[in-house]
């Protein structure tokens, strides 16, 4: 498994077409992300300055677009903290091992999350200590 560091982290501008009909956001899955999707998840409906997540996972990739609104996410690697801003049409890839909270700065905001895998309750790393601890236990080669 290799570990990512918060610096390998880049926000991903998604192509936006607006007209008068409205906006359309197509995402063409195999050029964003280099994983099958085998869930998805939407956060909406959530008040201004509410965070979200505090948690890494010891094997999930997420890839968090936001599709309405606009957040914040902070990301943790056990050594290092970014903050990452989110507007409406952004999405960033959280790979595993990496802590993060999603805070919601606008009203009507939405994060629409694509995972490659199931939901594991067993994957969850729920402080930033058992964090540290699974990274760790990881042998980089």
């Amino acid at each position: 498994m290799m570990l990512y560091s918060v610096n390998d982290l880049a926000v991903i501008e998604l192509r936006q077409f607006h007209d008068s009909r409205g906006l359309l956001v197509p995402i063409e899955l195999p050029e964003l992300i280099s994983f099958p999707v085998r869930r998805l998840f939407w956060i909406r409906d959530v008040p201004v300055g509410t965070v979200r997540g505090g948690h890494a996972h010891k094997l999930c990739q997420q890839f968090m677009i936001c599709t309405a609104g606009a957040l914040s996410i902070e990301v943790f690697d056990g050594t290092d903290t970014r903050t990452f801003a989110l507007p409406a049409g952004q999405a960033l890839l959280v790979p595993p091992a990496i802590f993060s909270r999603e805070k919601f700065t606008k009203p009507g905001s939405i994060l629409l999350v694509l995972c490659d895998r199931p939901y594991e309750p067993d994957d969850y790393l729920t402080k930033q200590e058992l964090l540290l601890q699974f990274r760790g236990q990881i042998s980089v080669t």
